[in-house]
């Protein structure tokens, strides 16, 4: 989930296999960007930029919920947003405000949207977490089908969950690598890392996967976005080249804080973590 990918959750009212294709072609009418902001406590405001790319005005409301990125032993991601947080989770959602909530956007129009936390005095040091959650609504009327008796009417909402990182007081990260394998599955190697976060703050930052062969070539690699949050599994399934001998291979990884999609103050830096793997 880029993520710190965006997530884009499609909520039809009503749905028919008939009609995805319909709804699915104005899904992403309206974007948001960056795909994370960064709030300071002695500056407790940021923006997002909202656009509608698509054809048709778009109803847009604000809203605030918490969650963040985690994975299954299979390393899949998911990102499980509610509108309260648990006991004990860094939430910030309670405190967030937006200006303005409602809009509505035309064609090609952009909105910028201002973003205040009213966090109260006696809150500790450290991070909070918060997504704002852009709700939008075609402008036009539901998508209507008739097969046979059966009368369908879609209407799609989608909403974009854009992370919000509040920052008071000393704050300090890390990524630390609790097992690492790599196993040859057909012509693939599938990588497996878990990784824990250190620190009090969310690591934002990548994984790089090399492939080398007993030579130490490197035949195949792999990137992807990271976001740290708790403890995280990351699994890949990198494609090599078919035949030849297999004895001696390893993977190279690296986890570091390079986030280009990110604003530059963002990540907070630090060392890279390497390591290598021998493939079974």
């Amino acid at each position: 989930m880029p993520i710190a990918r965006t997530l884009a959750l499609v909520r039809p009212l009503l749905l028919a296999a008939a009609l995805l294709a319909a709804g699915a072609a104005r899904a992403h009418a309206v974007t948001v960007s960056p795909t994370a902001v960064f709030i300071d406590a002695r500056s407790p405001t940021a923006t997002l930029t909202l656009y509608n790319n698509g054809t048709t005005p778009e109803e847009v409301e604000i809203s605030f919920g918490f969650g963040y990125p985690s994975s299954n032993d299979q390393g899949v991601l998911q990102v499980q947003i509610a509108d309260t947080a648990a006991a004990g989770e860094p939430s910030i959602a309670a405190y967030l405000r937006a200006f303005p909530r409602r809009l509505q956007l035309q064609p090609g129009q952009r909105q910028t949207l201002r973003v205040l936390v009213q966090a109260p005095a006696g809150l500790g040091n450290g991070e909070y977490w918060g997504r704002v959650l852009v709700r939008s609504r075609g402008g036009q009327p539901p998508i209507e089908s008739t097969q046979g008796q059966v009368h369908v009417a879609l209407n799609v909402e989608t909403v974009v969950a854009t992370a919000v990182l509040y920052r008071k007081g000393p704050v300090t990260t890390g990524a630390a690598v609790r097992a690492a394998s790599a196993t040859f599955v057909g012509d693939s190697v599938r990588f497996t890392v878990d990784l824990d976060r250190q620190g009090n703050a969310v690591y934002l930052g990548r994984v790089q996967a090399r492939v080398k062969d007993a030579g130490g070539r490197v035949v195949a690699q792999a990137e992807d976005a990271l976001a740290l949050y708790r403890s995280l599994r990351r699994r890949f399934v990198i494609a090599v080249p078919a035949g030849g001998a297999r004895t001696g291979w390893t993977v190279e990884y690296t986890v570091d804080t390079e986030r280009p999609d990110l604003p530059p103050e963002g990540p907070l830096k630090t060392a890279p973590v390497t390591g290598s793997v021998a493939v079974r």
